[in-house]
């Protein structure tokens, strides 16, 4: 089995991508999957079920002025030459670029790379994988950059002793779970308090 699908395997029957990481797979390779998978499964969450077509308006159109034709398409041209730009920053300083192709997704065969994000690439001679030399306007809105920040906060999340604290203790005493709060002291004054959660008085 390929690593990449047995990460995916893994990370499908919930294990989570540090846990991958301390058994030994390099952290690109889980993060690069992690993305992917998480992807699918907001593609699926997102897709809009199908709905009955509606009846044709039989109520004349109105056509629109000239002028806000033009209005118009002035915007657009100038939301299309911004992308660019930001797409062209993109490749140059994005991490996942190596020769102009774009490491962060690969592909089993060209026919599921989907269509106007970049020229397909087939690296390998026997089983290859695909990948992209990316658009600007692909590298304008991909969120890789947003996605590392967010993983840097996970894991610095995870790596605090509270992680997970207020689901996973349940007290001795009452058999309560998740109303627990820590001691806290004011370095200045000395003061100390309690931070945490308490259930709502009866």
């Amino acid at each position: 089995m390929k690593v990449t699908k047995h990460i995916e395997q893994l990370l499908r029957q919930g294990r989570k991508p540090k846990e991958l990481i301390d058994l030994g797979f390099a952290k690109a390779t889980v993060t690069r999957v992690y993305r992917r998978v998480r992807r699918e499964k907001a593609a699926v969450r997102t897709k809009e079920p199908e709905v009955a077509p509606q009846a044709k308006s039989h109520l004349p159109t109105l056509p629109e002025s000239p002028q806000k034709m033009a209005n118009d398409l002035q915007k657009v041209d100038n939301l299309m030459a911004a992308a660019q730009e930001l797409g062209t920053y993109r490749c140059e300083t994005c991490p996942y670029q190596k020769d102009s192709v774009c490491t962060l997704q690969t592909w089993t065969n060209q026919g599921e790379i989907p269509r106007g994000i970049g020229e397909p690439v087939a690296a390998g001679n026997e089983k290859p994988e695909w990948y992209i030399k990316p658009s600007p306007f692909y590298c304008a809105m991909c969120t890789a950059p947003l996605e590392d920040h967010i993983n840097d906060v996970e894991d610095q999340t995870l790596d605090t002793p509270l992680w997970g604290a207020r689901h996973g203790i349940t007290c001795d005493c009452c058999g309560s779970k998740g109303w627990i709060a820590i001691r806290i002291k004011c370095t200045k004054c000395g003061r100390e308090t309690y931070w945490g959660w308490w259930p709502e008085k009866e």
